[in-house]
Parts: C-alpha cells; sequence; structure tokens
C-alpha cells in the first residue's frame, strides 16, 4: 500500500494525528534515554579551553580508530595494506597517514563499511539528502542520532533557544497533499515543536495564510531550508507585515544561505538569521554563534580543512556511529577558513556547499528543496535539474546500474507532487555532468532570470 496516497486521501485532522504519531517516534529516537544528559554535557564543554575541547576530541577519536581496525572490513584491509598502525593514530593532525574517502567510494563499500558487531548495536537505516543528485543509504546507532541533536540543540542554545520551543518549520517534506487548495497548508507535530508549512504551496494568498497562521501559533522562531523559507520572507518583506509576537529567531540548514538571502529574512523578521552545517553522515557541525560567527564544534567531530586553491575542503571523521565509521570523509562542500579562534574553536568564514536553487512556475511561485527527488535512490550516481526559459524542465541523470526505471519513476512523481504537476519534465540518461570551475555539481540550473 503507498502510505502517502493513503496519507493524503485522510481528512486533515487524521493528518494531524499521523504527523504527531509519526513526531513520537522520531522524539522517542533523537530526544529519548540520555539525551538530555548528552545535550548537558555538550553545553557544559561550551567554557573549555581548546586544549581541553582537543583531548576530548581526541580521546573519542582513539576509540573509534582503533574500534574500525578490530570491526569493520573496510578499514582493517585499509591499514594493514597502508602499513599504518592504527595505535599512530593519536591526534586529528595523525589522521592524514589515511587516504580521504569519497561518496562514491563509501557507496561502492557499503558492506565493507559495516562492523561485524552492527546487529548488537541499536541502529537505524539513514538516507543522505542527496543534495548532489547521489543518496547515501547506512546505517546510524542511535547513540550518534541523539548526539546529532544534542549538537545541533547546543547550537540553537548558544544563540538564545530553549530547548522545547516550538516553532515554524519550513522543511522538504510532503505534508500537505499537492491537491489541496485551501488553508491549512501545514500539520501539527508537536513532539519535535514543529508546526510543518508546506514548501509546495506557495504564492501570495497562501502565504498570507501562513502568515496568520504563524501569528495564531504565537512562534517566534522560524527554521529551515534557506530555498524553502525565503518565498514567504519576500512575500512578508514586500508587504511589510509585521508579526503579533516579534520574530526571536531565524535558523537554516540543510542549504548554503547567501547574503542575498539574508538581508531579505532580515527585512522580512527583524533578526538575522543563523546557519548551521550539519551532516547526517555526522563528521561536521559548524554553526553561527551569537556574533554570526561560523564556529567548528571541536568536541563532536574530527574535522580538517584541506586546501584547494582559494577554499578548503571540508574533511570529517565521525566519533560517535559506531555502525558506520567514517574516517577521512570528503563531505563535497568548500569553506573559506580564517586563523581565527574563540573561545577555543576554530572559525571558518562561510561555507561554500549545501546549494538549493528555486525553480520558478509561471503563477509566480518558486520551487526549492528538490535535493529530496532522489533521497532513497540507490541507483542513481548524480543528477542536474535544468530548467529552461518556457518553464520546462530536463533533469540529466547517471546511473550506477541499468535498473533505475523505479527511481526514476519514483524522482518523478516527487517531482510532480512538489511542483503541483505545472512544470513539463523529461528525464535524460547521460554518461556525465559537467562541473563547475571549482569542482562543483551544480544541482540545479535555471535559464529564467
Amino acid at each position: 500500500m503507498d502510505k502517502m496516497k493513503l496519507y493524503n486521501a485522510m481528512p486533515i485532522f487524521v493528518q494531524n494525528i499521523g504527523c504527531r504519531r509519526e513526531g513520537g517516534r522520531l522524539a522517542e529516537l533523537r530526544f529519548g534515554g540520555d539525551f538530555k544528559s548528552r545535550l548537558a554535557d555538550y553545553n557544559s564543554r561550551i567554557a573549555c579551553s581548546r586544549d581541553e575541547l582537543l583531548d576530548i576530541r581526541d580521546r573519542k577519536l582513539r576509540k573509534m580508530v582503533q574500534f574500525c581496525y578490530d570491526e569493520v572490513p573496510f578499514y582493517t584491509n585499509m591499514f594493514d595494506e597502508g602499513g599504518v598502525n592504527p595505535a599512530s593514530i593519536k591526534t586529528a593532525d595523525d589522521l592524514a597517514a589515511l587516504p580521504i574517502l569519497d561518496k562514491q567510494t563509501v557507496r561502492d563499500n557499503v558492506e565493507l563499511l559495516k562492523p561485524k558487531s552492527l546487529e548488537q548495536i541499536p541502529h537505524i537505516t539513514e538516507h543522505t539528502s542527496g543534495s548532489t543528485g547521489s543518496s547515501l543509504i547506512f546505517p546510524q546507532s542511535v547513540d550518534n542520532v541523539r548526539d546529532l541533536w544534542a549538537a545541533f540543540w547546543r547550537f540553537w542554545n548558544r544563540i538564545g533557544i530553549e530547548y522545547g520551543t516550538r516553532y515554524a518549520d519550513f522543511g522538504s517534506r510532503t505534508i500537505v497533499p499537492p491537491n489541496q487548495r485551501k488553508p491549512p497548508f501545514w500539520r501539527e507535530c508537536q513532539p519535535l515543536f514543529q508546526i510543518k508549512f508546506s514548501a509546495f504551496h506557495g504564492n501570495d494568498e497562501n502565504y498570507m495564510a501562513y502568515f496568520k497562521a504563524i501569528n495564531d501559533y504565537g512562534l517566534t522562531w522560524i527554521h529551515g531550508y534557506p530555498s524553502c523559507i525565503m518565498p514567504f520572507a519576500s512575500f512578508v518583506a514586500q508587504n511589510g507585515l509585521t508579526f503579533d509576537k516579534p520574530i526571536k529567531a531565524v535558523t537554516a540548514s540543510a542549504e548554503n544561505l547567501y547574503g542575498y538571502q539574508r538581508s531579505i529574512i532580515e527585512k522580512a523578521f527583524g533578526v538575522q538569521p543563523h546557519a548551521l552545517y550539519g551532516l547526517t553522515e555526522a563528521v561536521a557541525c559548524i554553526g553561527e554563534d551569537a556574533d554570526h560567527d561560523y564556529i567548528v564544534d571541536e568536541d563532536y567531530s574530527a574535522v580538517e580543512f584541506i586546501e584547494c586553491g582559494d577554499y578548503s575542503r571540508i574533511i570529517g571523521s565521525n566519533l560517535t556511529n559506531f555502525a558506520f565509521p567514517l574516517l577521512r570523509y570528503d563531505t563535497g562542500d568548500l569553506a573559506i577558513t580564517t586563523d581565527r579562534l574563540k573561545n577555543g574553536r576554530r572559525v571558518i568564514e562561510r561555507i561554500d556547499g549545501r546549494t538549493g536553487e528555486l525553480l520558478s512556475l509561471p503563477d509566480g511561485g518558486k520551487v526549492g528543496a528538490l535535493s529530496a527527488l532522489f533521497t532513497e535512490s540507490a541507483t542513481i550516481k548524480e543528477a542536474q535539474i535544468h530548467q529552461l526559459e518556457d518553464y520546462s524542465v530536463e533533469i540529466s541523470f547517471v546511473p550506477l546500474s541499468d535498473n533505475y526505471t523505479e527511481d526514476i519513476a519514483e524522482a518523478e512523481k516527487r517531482f510532480r507532487d512538489r511542483t503541483k504537476g505545472m512544470l513539463p519534465v523529461s528525464f535524460k540518461r547521460v554518461d556525465g555532468i559537467e562541473r563547475t570551475k571549482r569542482g562543483k555539481l551544480r544541482y540545479v540550473v535555471s535559464d529564467i532570470k
């Protein structure tokens, strides 16, 4: 049975019940068990010196490296063939003796990267968003999930958001049926503290309903994808709207937050947005503090910046996902680094990654968060979405095998749902996709100015 088809056919109050139940499941996964003690530990380390932070990180790293050698076939072979003694990796600086892992190498060796003791480790199956057009499916330990969310909540705590604060969530999930034409274009998810607003029903009439809903719920925090927040922010700014309760915080993740987006968001909501860079692979967490400096969470993972022209590649090693360890994982993202330290942590100037451009609809609306098209695909290596001047869209894809028919059909269904069937779309198999001068794959290219 198609669960989404069943969900879309339900009355709205039943959909809200479904959202609460799914939210309850996710809340137990993320915030259950010892989560609050983990969050307290993370917050207690805000005052640590750099030496203390690096000692915490490196102790975790040594434990992870030894586990990798003892339990993970891929790393056992890598250390032995490279002649590297795992005991020689004592600090993050010593990781330079190991090769860098790109996503394709990881995808090619998923089974070898799973520990022999996987079934003894409580874990879930996770999917990356496929922001470069290719998704990764792998096990993630429950401990790692809670550690990830403790790091996220420390970031939010640092900018004045208390744990449990309810917020307007502008994410990529399809939570409102595509054919719904009247409000509410949002659903309630109390266990996750969210009112989830649809990213796929945006136009001036509907955004006024969004504005009234945020007022009615008394929300003062907005979070989500920049490409999903931006159209609503533009509407609020263009119409000079003010909220009954002033917005206290806007936070963005999953995509790059550009300067022009910051300006419009600040004009609309009266606050400067804060960006959070975090990955499902749990190899890096970098967030803006109250002063809008990008701060590396040194006690969360081992992050390296490898110079590449004017930029540095973000390379990370996770320290808590014993269900699928990643050492020296190439995130595919770039950063501009600095020599600054702040409260014992490195400061970077900005991150050049997580790009999520918008597609234009004939009715003037915009659609973003299209990285989810291939989230669960195991047959697509990479893809690129190209919108032509006549609004039609051509999606080029590079398959990993010839068994991609079902994944392309699912991607087409998701695309039509997100664009409300307003954009003609075609798929084209190609051998490769051209990169930018910096070697990045632009996931969305639009000819509409």
